[in-house]
C-alpha cells in the first residue's frame, strides 16, 4: 500500500494546523493556512468545508465534532512519533519533528495504539504539549498487542508495514526515506540471500541486513 494521496495529506495538514492554532488561542483563516506545512491554498479549506470537518465564519475557522475527532488522531500519531524517536531512538526534536510529519500520514491506528503503550501512555510530547488518548490510554493497556520484527527477521514472501524506522546513522536514514521506505508503507519480501530484496509502491531495492535490521515491521500488516 502507497502513501496517501497529496490532497489528502493537504487536508490533513490543515486540520493539524486548526489544531495547534486553537491550542493558542487562534482561529484566523490566514493565521490557520500559515501555520500548516506549505501553506495550502483555499481550495484545501474549501474541501474540508465540504466535507463537514470546518467551519468558517467571519474569517475565522473551527473544528465541526467529526473534524475535532480527525484531528485529535492525527496530533496523536504526530506526538507520539515525536517521543518515540526522541525517547526510544535518541534522535533530536528537530529530526523527531521531520520524522513526525511523515509517520502521521502512514501509519496505521493500531500501530499507533502499540507505540503509546510501549512508551507508557505518555501525556505531552517532547515539545511539552498534550497528546491525545487513545483507546489504549483508557484501557490503561502495558503489553502491547501488535508484534513488530526487524525486516531482517521475516520470512521470505511475506507483505508488511512499516511502523517505524531506527538508524543513528543519518545518511542511512534519508537513503531509506528517500526511497519511500516511511511508517505506514507496505513491503513485501521477495529474497532474503545474498542480499534482501523488497519491493517498496512499484520499486525494487537490495539491502543488506544491517540496513534491513533498522526496519521495524508491523507483523499485523502481512
Amino acid at each position: 500500500m502507497s502513501n496517501r494521496k497529496d490532497s489528502d495529506r493537504e487536508q490533513d495538514e490543515l486540520l493539524e494546523a486548526v489544531w495547534t492554532c486553537e491550542e493558542t488561542g487562534r482561529h484566523a483563516v490566514d493565521e490557520v493556512i500559515k501555520c500548516a506545512h506549505g501553506e495550502p491554498d483555499s481550495a484545501v479549506l474549501d474541501r474540508l468545508v465540504q466535507a463537514e470537518q470546518v467551519e468558517v465564519s467571519d474569517g475565522q475557522v473551527r473544528f465541526t465534532e467529526a473534524g475535532r475527532l480527525a484531528a485529535s488522531f492525527i496530533i496523536r500519531r504526530h506526538r507520539l512519533a515525536e517521543r518515540l524517536v526522541v525517547d526510544l531512538l535518541g534522535l533530536s526534536v528537530d529530526d523527531a519533528e521531520r520524522f513526525a510529519c511523515e509517520f502521521e500520514h502512514g501509519v496505521l491506528p493500531e500501530v499507533t495504539d502499540s507505540i503509546c503503550t510501549l512508551l507508557g501512555h505518555p501525556q505531552e510530547c517532547p515539545h511539552g504539549k498534550p497528546i491525545p488518548s487513545g483507546d489504549d490510554c483508557r484501557e490503561k493497556l502495558t503489553e502491547v498487542r501488535q508484534v513488530l520484527y526487524a525486516l531482517s527477521d521475516v520470512p521470505c514472501g511475506g507483505g508488511y508495514r512499516v511502523a517505524y524506522v531506527r538508524s543513528h546513522d543519518h545518511d542511512r536514514l534519508h537513503h531509506l526515506l528517500s526511497i519511500g521506505v516511511t511508517p505506514g508503507v507496505e513491503i513485501r519480501v521477495h529474497q532474503l540471500t545474498p542480499v534482501l530484496v523488497v519491493q517498496v509502491d512499484q520499486s525494487e531495492f537490495a539491502l543488506d541486513k544491517g540496513v534491513a535490521a533498522d526496519i521495524h515491521v508491523w507483523s499485523g500488516g502481512k
